[in-house]
């Protein structure tokens, strides 16, 4: 049933990530106007303090606001990456490459040798990640870059949060956090033609849908967060099986991309001929077999 209730986490993850491409490409909303609102209105989450407020040292505040600025940077290399590439191309291969950079950041601050079973899924990893992000365009190479710098972000992202996370509550420190990556927002409208960029949404289409759609997949992004926080805490329930599974997410990703593009080709646009298909696929295998093997203990 545990692992039922994971696939199903990350069925509803695909759906909000398949949202986030939609409003950033059909809606026409600009990634850093989207990262600031993304961002700004999940620090709704202070809201909690008052049941998750705990004193913390200093230093682990300051990770913690540090964490969540990298966070923000990441997000917004992450949506401009989507708004550039294909969904069901940008999300697996950013997702690879983030223990990827794990591995390599824990060898190179000595505190993990890359074992046997890394090495492995490393090797399926990169090979699987390139395969699905692959296309031959010009303009390959840049999407490329920007994907490898989201996943390099994230990645570092993760190591100041695990830092910060070490003394008091995970939610308490996920509040810190949340702020932190605001508070790097807000700053920007300091900027007037930041500001003008991030407040200038003059130009996306159907506003009024618009709004009640990102308000809607906030609200349902969330509530997925707080389910896969829930499943972390049952009994039986492992991080290595969790992350393991992750590879449904690509598959359903991939799944609802190639329908959507087939059955409604105006929402979202896609390359649904075989061989894209049939490349995307092996891919995806590639990368859910690394990704188990990454998390063999």
């Amino acid at each position: 049933m545990l692992v039922l209730l994971i696939i199903f986490q990350y069925f509803i993850q695909s759906v909000v990530d398949l949202m986030d491409k939609f409003l950033i490409s059909t809606r026409k909303i600009q990634p850093l106007s989207y990262t600031f609102f993304t961002v700004v209105t999940g620090a709704v989450l202070i809201l909690a303090w008052p049941w998750a407020y705990e004193q913390l040292p200093l230093k682990f505040i300051l990770l913690n606001l540090f964490s969540g600025a990298f966070f923000s940077l990441a997000m917004y290399v992450f949506f401009k990456a989507l708004s550039e590439g294909e969904v069901s191309r940008v999300i697996p291969f950013i997702f690879a490459l983030v223990p990827v950079f794990d591995v390599a950041i824990s060898a190179l601050t000595g505190r993990n040798v890359l074992s046997a079973h890394e090495f492995a899924a490393i090797c399926l990893l990169v090979p699987g990640a390139m395969l699905i992000s692959h296309q031959k365009k010009d303009a390959w190479l840049k999407h490329a870059g920007l994907k490898v710098l989201s996943a390099f972000l994230f990645s570092v992202y993760y190591l100041f949060w695990q830092y910060g996370a070490q003394v008091g509550s995970a939610l308490n420190n996920l509040i810190w956090n949340r702020i932190g990556a605001a508070l790097i927002l807000v700053a920007l409208l300091a900027f007037p033609a930041l500001k003008k960029q991030i407040l200038g949404v003059r130009k996306v289409k159907q506003k009024n849908q618009t709004s009640i759609l990102f308000l809607f997949k906030q609200v349902l992004g969330g509530a997925n967060f707080i389910f896969l926080s829930v499943l972390i805490t049952l009994p039986g329930a492992k991080i290595s099986i969790i992350n393991g599974l992750q590879g449904f997410r690509y598959v359903f990703l991939l799944f609802l991309s190639v329908l959507l593009a087939h059955k409604r080709g105006h929402l979202i646009a896609e390359q649904s001929d075989l061989h894209t298909v049939r490349q995307k696929y092996v891919g995806v295998a590639l990368i859910f077999v690394g990704v188990i093997l990454l998390f063999i203990k």
